[in-house]
């Protein structure tokens, strides 16, 4: 009835069958007559839907050969050799009976327009097999069940029945000759016009467990499985269907270079079956679509029905089954939703395999409080922070990045909030944003950070323009009411130990900016970097030195800073945080003087002259304090002459060991005069 069913409804809906795949033990305990039946039942009620004798593909079973025949007898696939390779079925090349390649009628099922091919493999040469007993066990073996039950026939005949079953093993193997002529086939095998040939696979033992059930036998597995792995994965078999196992599995298998790193996927499902409790998956239904380019499965259940009942229609989810070639110089992609994990990993990447390439890194960061930016905890810092000086030093540095105006645009004119915001010194980029998503999405909502009319020059040299090029925003409609607001971020080159997390939290100040007036949350980011590259152990100080963003957004902190210098003591809060960005400052000199970064870096220059300024001015004579503002004038003016030139390592290695010497004794200066006021 099922298959009656089932030709109904293909008829009904204009559909034919390509062909009928049958992964073995068309027999119930070895019982005669199972092949014969269910090839009349396929030719009966699918013969007009296109499935002949030519397109069925069977392969035996463990359970279709003879119990104790020997490997590649003609008594072993008696029965199986009598319905479907004497019907001219497709069917796979057996081991001593076969002996040419050519021997045994079809042994693939090709598509007309060669997009497809169907692979039998015989699996079950080696099973339900009796074992050679060493002797002297072999001499007495028929004797033991007399031996053991001398008066009692009918247990003496059970006891034979179970020792003979210790004695057999069921092994699945395939032989190296079967897979050298499969080899030849499949490489003598008519290819498409365009694209790859999918390559099916039918077999009747699976290459791994189904499902979580155990089974506790010898041979649960291949004899052989990594040679059967190695040659699937070399042959390209995108899809494996197998038996044996009744379970209703369909699970992506990687199968990997012995000594390489080359993978490829294989998608192996296992067949459904005839048994109690199983009546919703009793055949299958595989349809392939998006050929030859983008193949994609889908399968649907089909189900055993009781008459004047209509079967449940169920549809498993499609896979894609494609395989990407391998090509050199591919985008390498991170995601994660831990900062700290992504961020090592994005680090490693940068350094390695997408060293000076693609990388493309997704964050899918759970929202916290509303404003708060994400930080890895691994991220250098010049000097132990708690959570709360981080996340403030974190927003001070962002909000400045994302200021509309700076009095630094002499030397930086790609401020970020100034590209965002004031575009050509007219567009606000971001309340445009706000203003298309705030009723429905719109794949409009882009920012664009580069101006060719102010950054570009007509022979490209001494072009000076951000990295961040490019940001769009997509509003996610989510199922329970809420929005999300995902952020794609696109730079031109990308430094990740210490500029990657800065850009992260751009983009979440951002969000959060853009959901506050919307109503959304945050929610993905992701960035992509043309030009992946890491300096671990070079600063860059994130591109403005602290002392010159105070300037723009804290200036009262270099008149505190002054005078804790010039009292010799740290009066309240404010003035430890301006004592600590002065020493957050040297420190960063310093790294920069360590070691040459050949992009060059922004050093302290206008911060450092209007903390000299003001040290001069409250100075009442006090000779350290006069000779400090002189310290501090000298190493602007070094920092500025070689901000100026062409910052090359011979440069670099003039400017370094100044900077370096001044930069010690500002220190000897500042723990001096903190620690003259502590003592008095």
């Amino acid at each position: 009835m099922m298959l009656s069913r089932l030709a109904e409804r293909l008829r009904k809906d204009a559909l034919q069958l390509d062909g009928v795949l049958f992964s073995g033990d068309a027999q119930d305990k070895g019982e005669a007559g199972g092949h014969k039946i269910l090839f009349e039942m396929l030719i009966k009620h699918l013969a007009g839907l296109g499935i002949t004798p030519a397109n069925i593909v069977a392969v035996p079973g463990n359970h279709d050969v003879v119990q104790d025949s020997a490997p590649g007898s003609s008594q072993r696939y008696e029965q199986f050799l009598q319905t479907w390779r004497a019907e001219g079925c497709v069917t796979p090349w057996l081991d001593g009976i076969d002996e040419a390649p050519t021997d045994g009628g079809a042994h693939m099922l090709l598509a007309n327009d060669f997009t497809w091919a169907v692979f039998p493999i015989n699996t079950s040469n080696w099973s339900q097999v009796s074992s050679i007993l060493p002797e002297p066990l072999s001499d007495v073996w028929e004797t033991i069940p007399a031996l053991l039950a001398p008066d009692n026939p009918e247990m003496a005949k059970t006891l034979r029945k179970q020792l003979n079953g210790l004695a057999r093993y069921d092994m699945a193997r395939v032989s190296p000759r079967q897979l050298e002529v499969l080899r030849e086939q499949i490489e003598g095998v008519a290819k498409p016009p365009a694209g790859q040939q999918l390559r099916i696979g039918v077999l009747h033992h699976h290459i791994r467990a189904p499902s979580l059930r155990e089974e506790l036998k010898p041979f649960a597995d291949f004899s052989n499985l990594e040679q059967l792995r190695a040659f699937l994965r070399d042959r390209r078999i995108s899809v494996l269907i197998h038996g044996h196992k009744h379970e209703h599995a369909m699970q992506f298998e990687h199968l990997y270079e012995q000594n390489g790193d080359d993978v490829w996927k294989t998608l192996v499902i296992s067949g459904s079956t005839f048994e109690p409790g199983r009546e919703t998956d009793a055949a299958r239904l595989i349809s392939i679509s998006g050929m030859p380019f983008n193949p994609s499965i889908s399968i649907e259940p089909i189900s055993l029905v009781r008459g004047g009942i209509d079967a449940i229609l169920t549809v498993l989810p499609s896979k894609r089954i494609w395989n990407d070639k391998s090509v050199r110089g591919t985008p390498i992609i991170i995601q994660g939703t831990d900062i700290d994990e992504v961020y090592n990993r994005a680090c490693d990447a940068a350094g390695s395999e997408a060293k000076e390439g693609t990388l493309i890194v997704h964050l899918d960061l759970p929202v916290s409080f509303p404003g708060s930016l994400p930080l890895p905890n691994d991220y250098p810092i010049a000097e132990p922070l708690s959570d709360g000086e981080r996340q403030q030093w974190l927003t001070e540095l962002v909000g400045w990045w994302q200021l509309d105006r700076s009095g630094l645009d002499h030397r930086m004119p790609y401020v970020h909030g100034g590209r965002l915001r004031r575009f050509g010194g007219k567009i606000d980029q971001i309340a445009r944003i706000k203003g298309l998503l705030r009723e429905k999405a719109s794949t409009r909502a882009l920012a664009v950070l580069v101006d060719p009319f102010r950054d570009f020059t007509i022979d490209g040299k001494d072009e000076e323009f951000a990295s961040f090029c490019l940001v769009e925003f997509k509003r996610r409609d989510l199922s329970d009411g809420r929005v999300e607001l995902d952020a794609i971020a696109f730079y031109r080159a990308q430094e990740f130990a210490r500029w990657w997390p800065i850009n992260v939290a751009e983009l979440r100040f951002l969000q959060w900016e853009i959901c506050g007036d919307l109503g959304f949350k945050p929610g993905r980011i992701t960035t992509i970097s043309a030009d992946a590259r890491t300096h671990s152990r070079t600063p860059t100080q994130v591109a403005m030195p602290i002392i010159d963003r105070w300037l723009d957004q804290a200036p009262e902190r270099l008149h505190l800073l002054a005078i804790s210098l010039g009292r010799k003591r740290i009066d309240g809060a404010s003035q430890a945080q301006a004592i600590a960005g002065w020493k957050r400052t040297l420190d960063d000199l310093q790294a920069a003087a360590d070691t040459f970064n050949p992009d060059g870096i922004p050093t302290a220059i206008e911060g450092l002259q209007l903390l000299a300024t003001y040290l001069r001015v409250s100075n009442d004579g006090d000779i350290q304090i006069a000779e400090a503002a002189a310290l501090i004038e000298d190493l602007a003016d070094k920092n500025r002459a070689y901000e100026r030139g062409a910052k090359k390592k011979p440069d670099f290695d003039s400017w370094a060991p100044t900077v370096r010497r001044l930069v010690q004794r500002l220190r000897e200066f500042t723990e001096s005069r903190l620690e003259q006021g502590s003592s008095g």
